[in-house]
């Protein structure tokens, strides 16, 4: 198993997040449409196929069967994994033709599991996990006005940047916190900056990390003490201007 992981490091799989949101929402469907969740895995599986072929130079008309030849002869999966592609082909192909027949249940959350485990098989890499729209604020920010900004667009945190760098993040509650301060001084927000009430651990709650890192390296930094993000970057630094960013939340839709 561990040389296909190799094999695959380098894979770019352009739609994983799509992917893997899609999962997280077919995993909400089981109970209740229990037949639709497993034709939408079984097709999911497909799409997950189909790109990992295209991306490896697969260009011609396809289906799950001939993803699977091919990704057989580039030796880019293991062998029993694409086994148990086989017999979900022949599953999918007797349920497109038998009039009546459904997927259960519990074939349907079999199938969601399948799919899982191949998204993690192939792996995720920053650049992938990361929500690319990366919004900040200045450290000269004035405080209602960055308020404003969550409150309307629905942020619960932003990397703060000061001369060209990230040198942390503010979240919800330090504008709570300042907002209470404010009042008991009779000061407004509109009188306070980000730097008056950046907490001094502001810079250590954003882990800056390469855009090539795996999945285990941004879960390793994300359990760290007081880590509430991951801030992607070219050079895996908070000197260069961010790409993306990734929280807890963005790792738990490829679980």
């Amino acid at each position: 198993m561990r040389k296909y992981r190799r094999t695959l490091k380098r894979t770019r799989l352009p739609a994983a997040a799509l992917f893997a949101h899609r999962l997280a929402e077919l995993r909400t469907m089981v109970v209740s449409d229990a037949p639709a969740t497993g034709d939408q895995a079984l097709k999911l599986i497909e799409e997950i196929l189909e790109n990992v072929s295209r991306a490896h130079g697969f260009n011609d008309d396809g289906s799950m069967r001939r993803y699977v030849m091919f990704l057989r002869g580039k030796e880019l999966l293991p062998a029993e994994t694409l086994s148990q592609i086989d017999v979900y082909t022949d599953t999918r192909n007797c349920l497109a033709h038998t009039y009546g027949l459904q997927t259960t249940a519990v074939f349907a959350e079999e199938v969601l599991d399948f799919a899982g485990d191949l998204l993690k098989l192939l792996g995720f890499s920053a650049e992938q996990l990361m929500t690319s729209r990366v919004r900040s604020v200045r450290i000269d920010d004035r405080l209602n006005t960055v308020r404003d900004l969550m409150l309307r667009e629905g942020y619960g945190r932003l990397p703060v940047i000061d001369n060209g760098h990230v040198v942390g993040l503010i979240v919800e509650g330090d504008l709570v916190i300042a907002q209470a301060l404010a009042e008991h001084r009779r000061q407004q927000l509109a009188d306070l900056t980000v730097g008056d009430i950046l907490p001094a651990n502001a810079a250590m709650r954003l882990a800056p990390i390469h855009a090539d890192a795996t999945r285990d390296e941004i879960a390793e930094l994300l359990r760290q003490p007081g880590v509430i993000a991951c801030l992607v970057t070219s050079d895996g630094s908070t000197n260069t201007a961010p790409l993306g960013i990734i929280t807890h939340a963005d790792l738990l839709y490829h679980m």
